[in-house]
C-alpha cells in the first residue's frame, strides 16, 4: 500500500459524513419478501426487508492466512441448461458473483466466488491481473440462518465498502494494512438481503475477508451456503480508490496533456518541459508510465541553435495528424514556437522546416484551439524578458495546423496587469468552452513560489476577455507556485493537470525537488471555474471521472 494512504486507526470515511459509529440506520422495508432473480436497479440484486444497523471499525494487523475461498465458478462462458424454457426461475448459484478489474479499469474476470475469504499475499488474485492496482466487486444475496442482531465484519488490506440492501453499512475506502470493520444489523431467518462488497488494492500485500457473528453464531467467514450469487453483472463502473497529489513526484514542469478516445476508453498522453520531450501515457490521469517515445530524438529541431530551452510542449489532434507545438530557440537563439507532426501520438514525429512563430522579443507557450470550423494558435510574446508587457495573441492556422492561414492576423487576447498578482507576466494559456463561455486558464508572475493560476472569460473566442481578478489557484502549506496546466474532461467532469513546487516550509519553493504533477477537479459556479479550495489539494480526492 502507498505509505501516504496507510492507516491502522479506526475507519476514516472518504465518501460519507462519518463512520456510523453508534448510529442506528433504518433500511426501508420492501413490500414483499425477496425472491431470487428480481433485480434491484442496475445491480442485479434483490429487494430486502428492513434492517437496523450500526457500524464500527478498528485497526488490526494479522499475519497471512490460508486462502479458503477456493471455490470459484467461471461464469463468463456459461450457457443455459436447455434449449427450451420451462417458465421456472433459474436455479440459484451459491456464493457471490465476482467481477475483477485490472488497474481499476479493465474487466478481466467474471465468476462466482464461494465466499470472500482471500489472502493473496504479494501475488496476483487471478490470472490476467497484476499483483497491484486491482479492484473487485462481489454481488448477490445474504441469506440469514437465524433471526436477530448480526455483526457483519470486514477484514481487508486495502479499502472496502459493504452495502446491505441500499444502505452503505461499512465504508473504509482507504489504503491501509489489514483493518477490521464491523456493522451490527438485524436480520430475519431465510429472508434474503441484497449484498454488495467492493474492494481495492494498492500495493504490497492484499487480502479480503467477510465474516459475521451473532449471539448464537460464533464468528466465521460467511459461508457459501448463506450466499446467493447475482445472476447478471452489476453494470456499475469499476471500483476506484481515492488518490492524493502529486500523481507524479518528480520534476515535470508545464505538463501538456492530450486525451484520445479509444474503444477501451480514453488514453492520455503527457509531455513536459525539457530535453527530447518524452511522452508518458495514462488511462486515468493518476497512473502514468513512460512509453519510451520522444518528440525530438536529437534533442532539438534541426533549425534550432541548441536544445537548452525546450519548453512547454503540447500534443493536439489536427485533422488526421497529431501535432506537438513547443517552445525552443531559432537559429539566432531567440525563443520561438516550433511544430512536429505524426500519424500516431507516439510518433515518429517529423519536424517542420523552420519555426512556426518568431518574434524579436521571443515567443513561448503555444496552445491550440478549434472553433467554428477553423484552427487557431494562441501564444505569448516574451516581453517580460526585456522588461516589457507580455501580450497573449491568437492567430488562425491553415487547416493542416502547420502554417498560419493566408491573410490571417494576430489578435491580442490578454496582457499582464502590473501591480496585481500577475506581476510582469501572463503566460501558459489553455482554453475550454463551457456553458457559452470561452474560459482561458493562464498563469502569472515568476515561475517560482510566486506563480499562480488565473482565468479570464469571453463569449467570443477572439475576445474581449474579462479577468476574474484574483487567482483561482494559489499557495498553501504543502504546495506553492501552482500553474501551467491543461484542462481535461473525464466522464463529463473537468480536471486541471498542472505543476507545483513543494513548499520549503517558509512559503518559498524547494528547488531541489522540482515541479511535480498534480491533478484537481474543476467545477463551475456562478459563471466561473473553481479548483479545490483555491489551492492544490493535499488530501484524498475522488478518482478522476468519479462524480
Amino acid at each position: 500500500m502507498l505509505a501516504a494512504m496507510r492507516a491502522s486507526s479506526a475507519c476514516v470515511l472518504l465518501l460519507t459524513s462519518g463512520c456510523f459509529s453508534g448510529a442506528d440506520i433504518d433500511l426501508a422495508e420492501s413490500s414483499s419478501q425477496a425472491t431470487t432473480g428480481e433485480s434491484l436497479g442496475s445491480t442485479g440484486l434483490n429487494p430486502t426487508t428492513g434492517l437496523d444497523l450500526t457500524s464500527t471499525s478498528t485497526g488490526m494487523s494479522t499475519g497471512p492466512g490460508m486462502d479458503t475461498g477456493a471455490g470459484t465458478t467461471d461464469i463468463g462462458t456459461q450457457e443455459s441448461g436447455g434449449s427450451e424454457s420451462s417458465g421456472e426461475p433459474p436455479a440459484s448459484t451459491p456464493g457471490l458473483r465476482a467481477e475483477y478489474y485490472r488497474t481499476y479499469i479493465d474487466p478481466v474476470i467474471d465468476r462466482v466466488d464461494a465466499a470472500i475469504d482471500f489472502d493473496w499475499g504479494d501475488g496476483p488474485p487471478a490470472k490476467g491481473l497484476g499483483v497491484n492496482r486491482f479492484s473487485i466487486r462481489w454481488t448477490g444475496q445474504l441469506v440469514p440462518a437465524s433471526t436477530g442482531p448480526h455483526t457483519i465484519i470486514s477484514e481487508t488490506d486495502d479499502g472496502v465498502r459493504v452495502w446491505l440492501g441500499d444502505k452503505l453499512v461499512i465504508d473504509d475506502w482507504n489504503g491501509h494494512f489489514v483493518t477490521r470493520n464491523e456493522a451490527t444489523v438485524d436480520l430475519v431467518v431465510d429472508v434474503p438481503v441484497a449484498i454488495r462488497v467492493e474492494y481495492f488494492e494498492l500495493d504490497l500485500g492484499a487480502s479480503a475477508r467477510l465474516k459475521w457473528s451473532s449471539p448464537t453464531l460464533t464468528e466465521e467467514v460467511i459461508p457459501e451456503a448463506n450466499l446467493i450469487a447475482a445472476e447478471v453483472p452489476s453494470g456499475l463502473p469499476p471500483p476506484k480508490p481515492p488518490y492524493t497529489n502529486p500523481v507524479e513526484a518528480f520534476d515535470c514542469p508545464d505538463p501538456g496533456v492530450f486525451a484520445l478516445d479509444m474503444p477501451d476508453g480514453p488514453h492520455f498522453y503527457k509531455l513536459c518541459t525539457g530535453g527530447k520531450f518524452p511522452i508518458r501515457h495514462s488511462r486515468d490521469l493518476v497512473l502514468w508510465n513512460d512509453t519510451g517515445a520522444v518528440v525530438l530524438p536529437n534533442g532539438k529541431p534541426t533549425w534550432a541553435a541548441n536544445g537548452g530551452r525546450n519548453w512547454a510542449p503540447e500534443l493536439h489532434r489536427v485533422g488526421d495528424k497529431f501535432i506537438v507545438y513547443f517552445t525552443t530557440v531559432n537559429g539566432a537563439n531567440v525563443l520561438s514556437i516550433g511544430a512536429a507532426h505524426a500519424t500516431d501520438p507516439l510518433g515518429p514525429y517529423t519536424e517542420t522546416d523552420g519555426p512556426l512563430v518568431q518574434h524579436p522579443q521571443g515567443v513561448i507557450d503555444a496552445t491550440y484551439f478549434y472553433s467554428g470550423g477553423k484552427p487557431y494558435l494562441i501564444y505569448k510574446i516574451d516581453g517580460n524578458s526585456q522588461g516589457k508587457p507580455t501580450p497573449m495573441l491568437i492567430r488562425e492556422l491553415r487547416a493542416d495546423g502547420l502554417e498560419f492561414a493566408n491573410g490571417s492576423a494576430e489578435v491580442q487576447l490578454l496582457v499582464n496587469q502590473g501591480g496585481t498578482w500577475e506581476g510582469g507576466v501572463v503566460e501558459a494559456p489553455w482554453v475550454v468552452k463551457r456553458d457559452g463561455f470561452h474560459y482561458m486558464f493562464y498563469s502569472g508572475n515568476v515561475y517560482d513560489h510566486r506563480y499562480r493560476t488565473g482565468v479570464a472569460r469571453s463569449k467570443n473566442l477572439m475576445g474581449p476577455y474579462e479577468k476574474l481578478g484574483p487567482p483561482i489557484l494559489g499557495n498553501n502549506e504543502r504546495w506553492v507556485g501552482p500553474g501551467h496546466g491543461t484542462v481535461i474532461s473525464v466522464q463529463g467532469l473537468d480536471y486541471f493537470v498542472y505543476h507545483a513546487w513543494t513548499n520549503a516550509g517558509n512559503g518559498t519553493h524547494d528547488d531541489a525537488k522540482g515541479r511535480h504533477v498534480l491533478v484537481d477537479r474543476v467545477v463551475y459556479e456562478g459563471g466561473w471555474p473553481r479548483i479545490h479550495d483555491g489551492t492544490p489539494s493535499r488530501n484524498k480526492q475522488l478518482w478522476p471521472g468519479v462524480p
